[in-house]
């Protein structure tokens, strides 16, 4: 649900997700990345150790959620973008 809250911009519209709408905003990743690469690395080390199978899908599923959680970043900034545009193509037409 949607929810009005203030900041240093004025009110705006959020869904709740302060962090992640910042990040959207900013685009600034690199923490993030830094993270998840990091993560990641560790991630895939583990799971391609034979010994303990059970380690080794429980590494591999963290690795793909860390994709997925990549690949819905990027879709969040697309659509920005998508709506940016509309925005522009919007206020040349008035």
């Amino acid at each position: 649900m949607l929810e009005q809250r203030q900041t240093e911009k004025g009110t705006v519209i959020s869904a709740g997700y302060p962090a992640i709408e910042k990040l959207i905003d900013t685009e600034d990743f690199s923490v993030v990345n830094d993270v998840f690469e990091k993560a990641y690395n560790d991630l895939s080390g583990q799971s391609k150790i034979k010994r303990g199978l059970k380690k080794s899908r429980e590494a591999k599923k963290g690795m793909l959620a860390i994709e997925l959680t990549m690949n819905l970043f990027k879709e969040l900034l697309e659509i920005k973008y998508k709506i940016q545009e509309m925005l522009k193509r919007t206020q040349k037409k008035v």
